[in-house]
């Protein structure tokens, strides 16, 4: 935007800022908890390292500030949870849970169903359905043994064919 600071920095002299890994986030969301005097539970704080390393996915990843982000999200859906509760049932101090950090933290456990259902008007689609449905059944086995399932698993496919049948091709 202002031709003076291409000048002045030299895009081959940029500096380029590595994302944090999921440790280094996990001492982050930690930090800025407990200096806004916030706790969450132990599974909450998982969901949000998993929403976080998503987010890593995206471009212009904004690295700490997005775990400011998702804390003032989460503040928001904790107030929410806690506002449909008798006043006579709520705590004094808020709690993250993991619906907090991601309304949908259970999303693997309606895969399946999500998948069939994705298919379910479309002819000939079982080698697909089953193909993808191993690749799910892997990616649990990754999140169980702590990998990371996108070293194990193609993640960006091409569907091609007529209307009603189709082919897929993994990209590589």
């Amino acid at each position: 935007m202002n031709p003076g600071l291409s000048r002045r920095f030299k895009i081959e002299d940029a500096f380029n800022f590595e994302d944090f890994t999921a440790e280094e986030l996990a001492r982050i969301l930690d930090l800025k908890l407990k200096k806004q005097d916030l706790e969450a539970t132990d599974p909450a704080k998982k969901v949000a390292i998993e929403q976080l390393t998503r987010m890593k996915m995206r471009p212009n990843f904004g690295n700490a500030g997005e775990v400011e982000n998702l804390i003032t999200q989460a503040k928001t859906r904790a107030l929410e949870r806690r506002n449909k509760l008798p006043a006579s049932e709520r705590p004094s101090d808020i709690v993250f849970t993991p619906e907090d950090f991601d309304p949908d933290f259970d999303r693997e456990t309606k895969a399946a169903a999500n998948l069939a259902k994705l298919f379910e008007d479309i002819v000939g689609h079982e080698s697909i359905l089953q193909r993808l449905s191993n690749y799910q059944q892997m990616a649990s086995v990754c999140r169980l043994r702590d990998l990371d399932p996108r070293d194990q698993i193609p993640m960006n496919f091409i569907f091609t064919g007529p209307p009603g049948r189709c082919q897929m091709k993994m990209l590589g």
